[in-house]
């Protein structure tokens, strides 16, 4: 066990450091429903709970991938059943446009994967790129595709790093918490600005198709 294991594992009530593997699983699985941190954090969490306990870091990585692709098709799901009828209620009319909701669903049929891929490396954007891909009528295996590409690449980065915090994670973590506190809703926005952007770019593209080309 490493040496910081002692002052780690203080910090964790009994029943997660006995089953680590299994507390951490259904932790990423639900996390997202429940509690109000963002992905990178929790799995930073996880990764030193991994390494307070000993536990097996590529085994940790696998259990991750799968609770949170299991967590974002649920999202995905949801969004699918629901969404639209929420967005289309008389009551929201007046919010989302039929022409609105149109040029959206053009723009994640031609660049959904790009975005879903995308929105793993940038914090704060990972809920609305899911529940958008289910809303605006995306595939579920071209979202599952994609989605599975970006977390092969990042789920093991933010374990990794929060394994190799270990002693220090409860130190480091209210600095990286303070720092994604920032950079979350400042990515977010952004984010939402450029899809903002290009859906209404999209939008004028198929409004000058449709205006008839002069003899």
């Amino acid at each position: 066990m490493p040496p910081h294991a002692n002052s780690l594992l203080g910090l964790l009530p009994p029943f997660i450091a006995d089953y680590p593997l299994p507390c951490a699983f259904l932790f990423l699985m639900v996390f997202g429903f429940t509690t109000p941190i963002c992905e990178e954090i929790a799995l930073a969490l996880v990764g030193a709970t991994m390494s307070a306990t000993g536990t097996s870091l590529p085994l940790a990585i696998a259990l991750a991938l799968v609770a949170l692709l299991i967590q974002d098709s649920a999202g995905f799901h949801l969004a699918r059943a629901f969404g639209s009828k929420i967005i289309r209620h008389r009551l929201l009319a007046r919010i989302f446009k039929p022409r609105g909701i149109e040029a959206a669903e053009r723009y994640i049929s031609r660049r959904g994967p790009i975005v879903v891929f995308a929105s793993r490396f940038v914090v704060g954007m990972r809920s609305g790129a899911i529940y958008g891909s289910g809303l605006l009528g995306m595939s579920w295996k071209r979202f599952i595709l994609f989605d599975s590409l970006a977390a092969v690449i990042m789920v093991p980065a933010w374990l990794f790093a929060g394994y190799s915090l270990g002693a220090s994670f409860d130190s480091a973590a209210g600095r990286l918490g303070a720092l994604l506190g920032v950079v979350g809703p400042a990515a977010a926005v952004v984010g939402s600005i450029l899809v903002f952007l290009g859906v209404r770019a999209d939008r004028s593209r198929l409004e000058a198709e449709l205006i008839p080309t002069p003899m």
